[in-house]
């Protein structure tokens, strides 16, 4: 389960935020993987298909997973997807995730128009369906928001069935169909939402008030934008929660969900994408539960911490653990949630005043990447200095979902069968 939002922010600005909230211990890794010239076939989580080749790509992604659940492509173009219940059939049958096919289209499309149909053509060849849970089963069909510098557009499906539409804006999903009969194009006639929604699960998933919140997050926010108020958008909690009686029992109602309760899924990764005047800056936590983590520049052009060039991937499951055994520290109260914020929100604050300052002055492309690896690894002391109280921390008073969580936590995260990745040793 995850959020997706997107705002036009006067003439020359918009903002991409999304959220990935998956099983509690699935790391999301960043990954930036190289052109490709294509030829023959590319395996994706459980099925080949062609390769037509790909452009760079970064790619935030969960561990065992071909594909992805958000990313960005060197011509700027930002996906994000999210789980939908449909009356659709076929769910179990392996074919494409979804999370593949947006891995596909960001490899191949130039921009967001031209992206979002190669999600139909890849829909409507292969199909989609087959696991796409962690330590459990889980089937679902997917919806998407697509979005380059200057447009973006919402695509929802249902098995091979799909509604299209142009965002006006701002636009925002969630974990249920919202295109009704308002769509620009559809693969079917009437209310594509009415005909294909799954109601109990939708309901249950907390899709609505998550998706409720998002809009008043986005709608608020105005030129000239505020980015932490931004980042602020997917660290909103349902009825302003206190943050640390949702480490005891959860929420799938927030859109900075916390794991515990009906579901049991987490916000394990957070990505923005800032456009201005045409170019893309990217910021993401490397972590999970952004209520407590730091967003931090990164540079498409050079891969460093948080970002990790293909190969490397035991490297950035290493960055992802370190935090979150300090995060798992703050559910514990081995570390004082509020002291913990505070310092984080003051780093932020200050690596998003550099950053628009270099921005407005234009520095180079070069200049930008030395700032973002400054902030890189301003960040990895700060969570140096709170790792000891992780590891000294007995962690007896963590909430019993998060115990029981800790048995397994980093093992067995890239393999691809659930057999495998749920077994205790």
């Amino acid at each position: 389960m995850c959020d997706t939002m997107y705002k036009k922010i006067g003439e020359n600005s918009a903002i991409f935020l999304k959220n990935s909230d998956r099983a509690a211990n699935e790391p999301n890794l960043i990954i930036l993987y190289p052109e490709r010239k294509g030829g023959g076939t590319i395996d994706c989580t459980y099925i080949s298909v062609p390769d037509e080749g790909a452009c760079k790509v970064l790619l935030y992604k969960p561990s065992w997973i071909w594909g992805a659940e958000m990313g960005i492509n060197e011509y700027g173009v930002s996906i994000g997807n999210e789980a939908v219940w449909t009356k659709s059939r076929g769910k179990k049958d392996e074919k494409l995730l979804g999370m593949d096919i947006l891995r596909l289209a960001l490899e191949r499309g130039r921009t967001a128009f031209e992206a979002s149909q190669i999600i139909i053509s890849l829909l409507e060849t292969y199909g989609q369906g087959g696991n796409a849970g962690f330590d459990h089963s889980f089937y679902y069909d997917n919806s998407y928001l697509i979005a380059d510098a200057g447009e973006a557009y919402v695509l929802e499906t249902a098995g091979k069935h799909w509604a299209w539409k142009k965002v006006i804006g701002q636009a925002n999903i969630s974990n249920r169909l919202s295109i009704c009969d308002d769509y620009d194009r559809c693969s079917m006639d009437g209310d594509f939402c009415k005909q294909n929604i799954e109601p109990v699960v939708s309901f249950f998933s907390g899709s609505a008030k998550r998706k409720y919140s998002g809009e008043c997050s986005i709608s608020a926010l105005n030129q000239p934008l505020e980015l932490q108020q931004a980042f602020n958008a997917l660290r909103a909690h349902h009825n302003n929660a206190d943050d640390d009686k949702l480490f005891d029992r959860g929420s799938v109602k927030s859109v900075c969900m916390h794991a515990g309760g009906l579901f049991g899924d987490h916000t394990t990764g957070s990505m923005a994408v800032w456009y201005l005047d045409g170019n893309p800056y990217i910021w993401v936590t490397g972590s999970s539960t952004p209520c407590l983590s730091v967003f931090k520049p990164v540079s498409f052009d050079i891969p460093f911490a948080p970002v990790f060039p293909e190969g490397r991937e035991e490297d950035a499951l290493k960055y992802w653990l370190e935090r979150e055994k300090v995060l798992r520290a703050v559910y514990g109260r081995d570390i004082d949630a509020a002291d913990f914020r505070e310092k984080a929100m003051a780093m932020e604050k200050e690596f998003v005043s550099n950053a628009e300052e270099l921005i407005t002055k234009k520095a180079s492309i070069e200049a930008y990447a030395e700032f973002c690896t400054v902030c890189a690894k301003k960040e990895s002391e700060f969570i140096a200095e709170f790792s000891a109280a992780a590891t000294r921390g007995s962690g007896e008073r963590l909430p019993k979902f998060w115990a029981k969580k800790n048995q397994t936590l980093g093992k067995n995260v890239f393999e691809r069968s659930l057999s495998k990745r749920a077994a205790k040793e």
